[in-house]
């Protein structure tokens, strides 16, 4: 299992093994570097030809460092220190560097900016540069002293290992003033939500993790987010020995003039994806365009009030009922047409309701509509745009704390999130699964009709929301990264994400046979 922690998590956890087993925390500072050493060792190999420098500083983050640094000295490579700050070290960290000074490493004082240009000149000549300036703790902005170093790591042309995380990222949001940009980085132990979220991932590069020895026991008490991958992932599970009907029914409300794109995908997907019945309800006159197009889906207008204003209500839930799980948003319109729609499904149906696109934009729209987000069938599938708007938050605002304005959107109304991104997170008041599969080809129009399809589909097998929400994301993640292999992302469309669901990707089929 991936767990991803808080510092404050990481910090408890640490502290634990420390007290419940008599374990040292430089015995833990020695297990982490020896195990980010052989690391090193075993996946950067091309990268250990010239000098290496190693930047420590003063917390045990640079204890870490200074591990690491003597195990590769050990190991006969050309290894130099940089201290940087002459604040007082930890105690464990001032060990390890004294231990380094006796075996002769070479070790520099970084402490003003009247060192720069040595430091600058050093580090131009090494093949590998390691940061191990600030660990989880760091938060806010670094000194300018500081910044510049990070400047001059920036600009050197080596290759640029992060310990625990880059230095100047902070470990809980994933953003940063200033920051290393890192090719690599080792989490210590577990990954930190800030490799995760906002701009972590932009900053950390190719990401690895080594084990301290903290029992996996441990994490289950506290709640930590957790990130799907191949060996977690689901799907409804299949038999040879069901049929249609006990694979649900997946009802569709979407599609308006204009728009019918919207409207196709997301029931071709739903039919990808495995439900049993596909039902595609669609305004009146357009029955012609959908039925020439969805050969396998089940298409029916929507009734409507004598003036054509308004759907008939009773007719509308009557079309409803047999639904095992509803899409409703995408292509759908904004008018009153469109509102009522949303608005009588929120307040009469109780199977299960996915909320995207344009009923999201009408819920941010009507305030009476937020009291029915509490209903436990609900999900609201967003992406950061429209979850701006749902919470009345501007970009930045999100940006710099993305995960504690999803969490105050969510405990507000009492609702489920499925908040979209290039890491996408599934959030309720009782846990949290991230995903970080995909690529820029699904930065395309018509992605996320795909996946609310997907997600529809999933629920109707009977997937509970929650599951069905961010194993459908990573899925869909998933077939872009193996269409990648084949063409360039920029040609990856969501029909070809559509057409090659679960054909590409044998691990994620889910099948009993």
């Amino acid at each position: 299992m991936n767990y991803v922690l808080s510092a404050k998590q990481m910090k408890e956890l640490d502290q634990k093994t420390i007290d419940e087993f008599a374990i040292p925390s430089r015995v833990l500072m020695e297990t982490a570097g020896k195990g980010c050493a052989d690391l090193i060792s075993d996946c950067y190999q091309e990268h250990l030809h010239e000098e290496i420098g190693v930047l420590c500083g003063t917390g045990n983050n640079g204890g870490d460092g200074a591990v690491i640094a003597r195990w590769l000295f050990q190991n006969k490579h050309k290894v130099r220190i940089f201290k940087i700050t002459d604040a007082t070290s930890s105690p464990e960290t001032q060990a390890n560097m004294e231990i380094c000074l006796k075996m002769g490493i070479p070790m520099v004082n970084v402490y003003g900016e009247d060192d720069y240009p040595s430091f600058e000149l050093a580090i131009q000549n090494a093949s590998l540069l390691i940061d191990a300036i600030f660990g989880i703790g760091f938060h806010g902005s670094a000194s300018k002293f500081v910044k510049g170093i990070f400047e001059r790591v920036n600009q050197a042309p080596a290759f640029k290992i992060a310990i625990d995380i880059p230095s100047g990222l902070d470990a809980d949001k994933g953003v940063a003033e200033d920051a290393i940009y890192a090719d690599a980085t080792i989490a210590i132990d577990s990954y930190k939500l800030g490799h995760r979220i906002s701009d972590g991932r932009m900053y950390c590069g190719q990401m690895h993790r080594v084990p301290i020895g903290i029992p996996r026991s441990y994490y289950e008490e506290g709640s930590p987010v957790i990130e799907i991958n191949d060996l977690n992932h689901s799907t409804p599970q299949r038999t040879p020995y069901k049929y249609k009907t006990l694979y649900g029914r997946a009802t569709i409300v979407a599609g308006s003039p204009g728009y019918t794109g919207a409207a196709l995908m997301a029931s071709q997907a739903a039919l990808r994806a495995g439900a049993g019945y596909i039902m595609l309800l669609h305004r009146p006159g357009m029955g012609t365009i959908f039925e020439e197009r969805l050969t396998e889906v089940l298409s029916f207008p929507i009734l409507h009030t004598k003036d054509h204003k308004y759907p008939a209500m009773a007719a509308y839930l009557k079309q409803l009922e047999s639904a095992s799980a509803i899409l409703i948003g995408p292509g759908l319109g904004m008018d009153i047409f469109a509102v009522d729609l949303v608005k009588y499904a929120l307040e009469h149906i109780r199977v299960p309701i996915i909320l995207d696109a344009d009923a999201l934009t009408i819920v941010s729209r009507n305030s009476r509509l937020y009291y029915h987000l509490a209903d436990k069938n609900v999900l609201l599938t967003p992406h950061w745009g429209e979850f701006c708007r749902l919470a009345g938050i501007d970009s930045q605002t999100l940006k710099a704390d993305c995960m504690g304005e999803l969490d105050k959107f969510v405990r507000k109304y009492n609702t489920r999130v499925l908040l979209k991104s290039f890491t996408t997170i599934y959030h309720d008041e009782n846990k949290t699964y991230i995903s970080c599969s995909g690529n820029d080809g699904l930065a395309t129009g018509g992605s996320g009709d795909v996946l609310g399809g997907i997600i529809c589909s999933f629920v109707a097998q009977g997937m509970p929301i929650d599951k069905a929400a961010i194993n459908a994301s990573y899925l869909m993640g998933k077939t872009a990264e193996q269409l990648a292999l084949t063409r360039v992302t920029p040609s990856i469309t969501p029909t070809d994400i559509i057409a090659n669901i679960f054909t590409i990707h044998p691990k994620l089929r889910g099948y009993n046979e």
